[in-house]
C-alpha cells in the first residue's frame, strides 16, 4: 500500500547533477549516463541518519555517480524466444538513472519490501536506481494521450509510460507476459505499470 509505506525523505541540499546524452548513428543507439537523476531529484542518503527506516530496510548506501554507457540497436527484432531478465541494471530512464527489475536480492517484490526515497529510487552501495517507473517521469503524452519515451531496455525496445492510446492506464493484462505489446507505427514496445512487475517480465529481444 503505497499510501502507507514511509518514504525516505528528499534531501535538504545541493545533489549532483545528473546527466544523460542519446545519440544515433548507423542501427546503433548510444546513450551515456552518469546514472544520477538529470532532474535532481534525490533523497536524503545514506538512510542511517533514519532509524525507523533502517529498521525495515537496513540499507547503508549512498548514491554516487557512475558511468553508464549502452549501445543498443536503434530498430530492435522480437527474438524467437523470451529471454529471463538477469540482476542489476535492466535498462536506463532518460532521467539519466538505470533500472533493475522488479526483484530485490532475496527475490522478494522490492516495491513492497524495500524503502526507496520520495522520488523512487534507492541506491546498491552507490548504484542509485529504479524498481519501477516514478509517475513524475510520465508526463509527456503524446497526442493521442500515449505516454511517451521514458527510457530503453538492453534489449534496444523503448519503455514507455502508465497510459495507452486514449491516455488510459495500462494494468497487466493489457500487456504480454514480458509487460510490452505493439501497435501501430510503435511497433513492439515495453510499458510500465502499477503492478508488478513494474516495467518488464523478461526481454522480448536480445539483451546488451
Amino acid at each position: 500500500n503505497l499510501l502507507r509505506k514511509p518514504f525516505l525523505p528528499a534531501s535538504p541540499g545541493n545533489v549532483a547533477p545528473g546527466t544523460i546524452t542519446v545519440t544515433e548513428a548507423a542501427g546503433t543507439r548510444t546513450i551515456q549516463a552518469n546514472n544520477l537523476p538529470v532532474d535532481g531529484r534525490l533523497g536524503d542518503w545514506p538512510m542511517t541518519r533514519y532509524p525507523l527506516l533502517t529498521a525495515i530496510d537496513p540499507n547503508p548506501g549512498t548514491p554516487a555517480a557512475r558511468a553508464v554507457n549502452y549501445a543498443l540497436p536503434s530498430q530492435p527484432s522480437v527474438a524467437s524466444a523470451p529471454t529471463c531478465v538477469g540482476m542489476g541494471a535492466i535498462g536506463v530512464t532518460l532521467n539519466g538513472v538505470v533500472l533493475y527489475n522488479a526483484v530485490d536480492a532475496r527475490g522478494d517484490d522490492a516495491v513492497a519490501n524495500e524503502i526507496v526515497d520520495v522520488y523512487g529510487g534507492h541506491p546498491a552501495m552507490t548504484d542509485y536506481h529504479y524498481h519501477s517507473v516514478p509517475e513524475r517521469l510520465d508526463a509527456a503524452p503524446g497526442a493521442d494521450g500515449h505516454s511517451g519515451i521514458i527510457g530503453y531496455i538492453r534489449d534496444g525496445f523503448a519503455l514507455y509510460g502508465y497510459r495507452g492510446v486514449g491516455g488510459v492506464e495500462l494494468t497487466n493484462t493489457d500487456l504480454d507476459v514480458c509487460h510490452g505489446h505493439a501497435h501501430g507505427s510503435l511497433g513492439y514496445h515495453y510499458h510500465a505499470t502499477m503492478e508488478y512487475p513494474y516495467t518488464i517480465g523478461c526481454s522480448r529481444g536480445t539483451p546488451r
